[in-house]
């Protein structure tokens, strides 16, 4: 809408005093009256999650109206419930005051998200004049993490990490792109810059060292991230035949980079492999030695895209598959982050128990819950193998907690079918690389999960629904964050530049989009 109104238009109409009331604070700002409460917090640095891109279709951005007025409009029933709404809930991003607002966050606070680093926090090292440092970032959809390391030694000192506030304008690279196409560009690259900047000055002032002993900094990350970080244009990247304008290794100055002159040290960006399997794949397969091993591996990197690889050091096959929010508790009716309250962990008996982050008051459902969640009431006959709810629970779901508000916590119909799609598209486009590798299950020696919800996922219930092989039990590794432990090997490890472009070289992508069997795949893996 921003992207319609005229610069006079702007300024000719009228503003209204907003106070908000939440995080342990209170704070004042003007609304115009053609701005939506989540573009003016938005503006004035306020984080509230909008997964959907403030499409009014997540129901994340819910906020509390306390004084003056607010319409209802067509999203809020979609996404709240009529108590809720009677309340005075509304979606921050379809609410625009017509007066002066008194409002109240009702959304987790986002900033709390658990993020895994795999890393030790401040390290103890002892600094001498012949060490030498270097700073590696990696930045996820979701979440950033940096790590500031002593080269030689590869000791990591403190690794810092973050929720990516970009998720103000998505949650995934789909939803970035579409927001940096359609005006937002300057405000997604001022966003992560942002970010990088609060990281690095925190692993360089908690640490003490030396800003000139610092000598440079490495980032991998996903194409798109890439791209919205350099101001790149992502016209290409969304549409047929999904063109990056640079995966190449990129190599500027902390300045150019960062528009700062914090450091003076060369930043790198690390290549990638295509459009839709970026560099914090190519990273995380030299973090698993991919170019070292004949022995056949598969490589599976849950999150908002499903990327996998499969194969060793003479050929290796990757894809990628829109999985979906749903793993990281988007598009979820109650879901969360991983954020202190919550649920992380389910058993049904006799009756539901659960176990939240933090041990923390229930607040919603992460990734993790999820899965949980489901195989539960798969195993319980609460929900078929189709993925149908029993009679009691088909219409308004089944029943978790209270939560602190007073709101019933349910799990519906609808956010089991988004775990349906997220697992089946994980699970048909596994089945097609190793049908394209020409292999079965008993060939692979290892599957190697990365990223936080990999690492911290029950691997035996992500079995029981379906979205890993039961053929592999028994030979998945949780790696964590390889991306970043790819970032720390190209900075410390002699001759990793060319250990990377090797993986790429022997990397070959299978386009899902256009294979013959992945549809086939992709309905019938659908059921539990």
């Amino acid at each position: 809408m921003e992207g319609s109104k005229s610069a006079n238009t702007y300024k000719e109409q009228v503003f209204h005093r907003i106070t908000l009331i939440g995080r342990g604070e209170t704070v004042h700002f003007e609304c115009g009256a053609m701005e939506s409460l989540l573009e003016v917090m938005t503006r004035y640095g306020i984080y509230i999650s909008a997964l959907c891109g403030g499409r009014g279709t997540c129901g994340k951005c819910k906020i509390k109206l306390l004084q003056g007025t607010l319409e209802i409009t067509q999203s809020d029933p979609l996404s709240l419930a009529k108590e809720e709404i009677n309340d005075g809930f509304r979606l921050a991003c379809n609410s625009y005051p017509t007066s002066d607002c008194t409002i109240m966050l009702a959304s987790s606070d986002e900033a709390d998200f658990e993020v895994l680093a795999n890393t030790a926090k401040l390290s103890e090292h002892t600094t001498t004049t012949k060490d030498r440092y270097a700073i590696a970032i990696d930045i996820g959809t979701t979440t950033i993490a940096v790590s500031l390391l002593e080269i030689y030694s590869g000791d990591i000192l403190y690794t810092y990490t973050t929720v990516n506030k970009q998720r103000v304008y998505g949650a995934d690279v789909i939803t970035r792109m579409d927001a940096s196409n359609n005006g937002k560009q300057k405000e997604l690259k001022e966003s992560i810059q942002k970010d990088l900047m609060l990281g690095i000055k925190a692993v360089v002032e908690i640490t003490e060292i030396p800003r000139d002993r610092i000598e440079r900094i490495a980032i991998a990350g996903n194409t798109t991230m890439g791209h919205l970080l350099l101001g790149y244009s992502c016209k290409t990247l969304g549409s047929f035949p999904f063109t990056p304008v640079n995966i190449t290794t990129i190599m500027l100055t902390f300045e150019e980079v960062l528009y700062s002159d914090y450091l003076k040290l060369p930043v790198v960006l690390l290549p990638g492999i295509s459009t839709f399997v970026g560099a914090d794949i190519a990273a995380g397969l030299l973090a698993c030695d991919y170019d070292r091993v004949d022995q056949i591996n598969l490589f599976i990197d849950l999150g908002t895209n499903g990327e996998m690889a499969v194969g060793n050091r003479n050929k290796i096959l990757v894809s990628s598959t829109a999985a979906g929010p749903a793993f990281e508790g988007g598009n979820i009716s109650c879901g969360v982050g991983s954020i202190p309250g919550a649920i992380c962990n389910f058993e049904i008996s006799e009756k539901l128990s659960y176990r939240t982050i933090g041990d923390k008051a229930p607040l919603g459902i992460c990734g993790t819950g999820v899965i949980e969640l489901v195989a539960e009431l798969l195993k319980n006959g609460i929900v078929d193998e189709t993925g149908l709810l029993i009679e009691e629970y088909f219409i308004n779901g089944y029943p978790i907690v209270t939560d602190p508000e007073g709101n019933k916590m349910m799990f519906t119909q609808r956010d089991i079918r988004e775990i349906q799609l997220a697992k089946a598209a994980i699970r048909a486009g596994v089945e097609i690389l190793i049908k394209r590798y020409a292999i079965e299950y008993e060939d692979i020696n290892s599957l190697y999960l990365a990223g936080g919800f990999g690492y911290k996922m029950n691997t035996d219930k992500a079995i029981e629904i379906g979205l890993l092989p039961r053929e592999l039990a028994g030979r998945i590794q949780a790696v964590g964050n390889s991306s970043l432990q790819g970032a720390v090997k190209y900075l410390t490890e002699r001759g990793a530049c060319e250990r990377l472009e090797q993986i790429i070289q022997v990397t070959e992508e299978i386009n899902l989009s256009v294979d013959k069997d992945f549809n086939d795949l992709y309905v019938g893996y659908m059921n539990f």
